[in-house]
């Protein structure tokens, strides 16, 4: 069968051993909580599908076949939309975590205002409950 494809052991042992390797990474990382299930699905997703690739190479040459491109050329292809995927989505992440970060520094700053007045309020023989009471402008209401 593989003499059929032309493809040699070497080409579908190699990917078949990129994506065991990779899955046993990402679910290593998993287990150490250094790696997020959100991204490690991408990653998991990646080997799945190099996983077909590898056991199942027609499946390649016949799109590399209805691409009319080279076997390298359709990997690479892969390979790079693959990558733009990733890019993306860690953009995303990373704006999200942006827009959170920038929000919570407004919210430290406000408190460290309300403490600021708080601790510089003249009369400072007011009640331990006035001193208490929650601000209504930090307490959403």
């Amino acid at each position: 069968m593989i003499a059929q494809t032309g493809i040699t052991h070497t080409q579908r042992i190699v990917p078949l051993a990129i994506a065991v390797i990779v899955v046993v990474f990402v679910v290593e990382l998993i287990r150490r909580r250094k790696l997020r299930e959100e991204y490690a699905m991408l990653w998991i997703s990646a080997s799945g599908v190099l996983l077909v690739f590898a056991v199942v190479p027609q499946l390649v040459m016949w799109a590399a076949g209805l691409l009319g491109v080279y076997y390298i050329t359709l990997m690479l292809l892969l390979s790079f939309c693959f990558l733009s995927l990733v890019i993306v989505h860690l953009s995303v992440a990373v704006s999200r975590a942006s827009d959170d970060l920038r929000k919570l520094a407004q919210r430290t700053a406000l408190l460290e205002e309300e403490l600021r007045r708080r601790n510089n309020r003249p009369g400072r023989g007011a009640t331990r409950e006035s001193r208490d009471a929650p601000d209504e402008r930090l307490s959403g209401s």
